[in-house]
């Protein structure tokens, strides 16, 4: 499309030193609450691990009320911790494209990761209809539900990001030289990925 001369195409503009001075600290901002986020589910991972080894001649997991063992589906989740972790390859491979100019390419990667982190949780919602025990049971589940149940917030609240981005891509808001918003649903979408297959293996492997 052709462009009046003296103006750039939308989104293509180099941002101005005060534009990078706030791009900066937006990125900061987005490192200080991950950090923050990180303290929470460090509490979160002790809490789990003083019940864990704090129940005294028990296996683990333990039994549930009615004597059966608390059954959890490894190889599943084993499969859907792939596919989230498959997600942030594509996010990365979107904001690639960016780089290189493709903005549609920008917008195949984050379609592609919406699509599987709603696959992720559409898997998780269906692990909790068939694992057979409730929060209510045992201390036990009580911090499955926990763990699980709070990354599962955090996933929907990185897809709300991304869709977010999403529509900004589509308006061509995004460039080589601005993507400060995609650049900082980025890091949150990976810290999430990351923090799912501590709990994955910290949970269900060991």
């Amino acid at each position: 499309m052709a462009t009046t001369a003296g103006h750039a195409p939308a989104g293509q503009h180099s941002p101005q030193p005060e534009q990078k001075q706030h791009m900066n600290a937006s990125l900061m901002a987005m490192v200080l609450f991950i950090g923050s986020e990180v303290m929470l589910f460090a509490s979160l991972f002790t809490a789990y691990f003083f019940i864990r080894y704090g129940v005294a001649n028990e296996t683990w997991p333990p039994l549930k009320q009615d004597g059966e063992p608390f059954e959890l589906p490894v190889i599943l989740t084993g499969v859907n911790t792939l596919i989230l972790i498959s997600s942030s390859f594509t996010l990365w491979w979107g904001e690639k494209r960016l780089a290189a100019g493709d903005n549609k390419g920008l917008i195949r990667g984050l379609w592609v990761t919406i699509l599987m982190g709603a696959t992720f949780l559409l898997v998780q919602l269906n692990e909790y209809a068939h694992l057979g025990f409730t929060p209510q049971d045992r201390a036990f589940s009580g911090a499955f539900y926990t763990l699980t149940g709070f990354h599962g917030a955090h996933v929907l609240v990185g897809l709300i990001v991304l869709s977010l981005c999403l529509r900004r891509a589509y308006r061509n808001d995004f460039s080589h030289s601005y993507s400060t918003p995609l650049t900082a649903g980025s890091y949150y979408w990976h810290f999430v990925d990351i923090v799912w297959v501590l709990l994955f293996f910290l949970v269900y492997v060991i």
